[in-house]
């Protein structure tokens, strides 16, 4: 049960807090909005904090630890653009390696999404069954997905794919890397709320928007 709280708490929440701030971030600016300099040297400074986090990630090697060359991309089966959030494309979109597309997720009434969440829960009581390694790559999959697993430099990784830990990366992490690994998703999701609120500065909204929408996500 402890553990189980502990991987609900600084895995599960923040992987949910992450979407819900990427959900708030999306209809904030259009696209093609030029923002001010200020707000430009801010979004590059804070995208290079999330390549230096990215890297640190990397050295944690954690596809040995989740088995990702056996489990042949049991979370990477949708086209690669809904990997991507209006988070990267802000971050990087002044930088050499910009994000052309992202998903649109549904910004869901908090009703709703506790609705979604216990049931969710509810089903998790079951025993957990994982997918059997297929031995080849599903079709329909993301285009950056490899035989042994993602094929993208970790600083071009969706943010998405490194703060999401799947069941048997939660699993099998010793001590010191998921110590290690629990600060670097909580630097990412530091990272992804300093973007929000440097685009809610841009588009004149108030500081407390979204703000309570955020407290509620569990």
């Amino acid at each position: 049960m402890a553990k189980d709280l502990h991987d609900f708490w600084h895995f599960s929440r923040r992987y949910r807090q992450f979407q819900r701030i990427s959900a708030l971030t999306q209809g904030i600016l259009d696209k093609e909005h030029e923002v001010s300099e200020p707000t430009r040297k801010a979004l590059q400074k804070l995208n290079a904090n999330r390549i230096s986090c990215h890297e640190r990630i990397a050295r944690l090697d954690l596809p040995s630890f989740a088995g990702c060359h056996s489990c042949q991309g049991a979370c990477c089966g949708e086209p690669a653009e809904q990997y991507f959030t209006a988070i990267d494309f802000w971050l990087r979109k002044y930088s050499h390696k910009q994000v052309k597309a992202f998903s649109v997720q549904p910004l869901q009434p908090i009703p709703a999404y506790y609705r979604l969440r216990i049931e969710s829960a509810l089903a998790g009581l079951k025993k957990p069954t994982m997918a059997a390694p297929t031995g080849r790559l599903r079709k329909g999959r993301c285009t950056h997905l490899g035989e042994r697993g993602c094929l993208l430099p970790h600083a071009e990784r969706p943010l998405k794919c490194l703060i999401y830990a799947c069941p048997n990366l939660k699993e099998s992490l010793d001590q010191e890397t998921r110590r290690a690994y629990i600060e670097s998703v909580r630097e990412l999701l530091g990272i992804s709320l300093a973007t929000f609120n440097a685009l809610k500065c841009e588009a004149g909204l108030p500081p407390y928007y979204g703000l309570a929408s955020l407290l509620l996500t569990l």
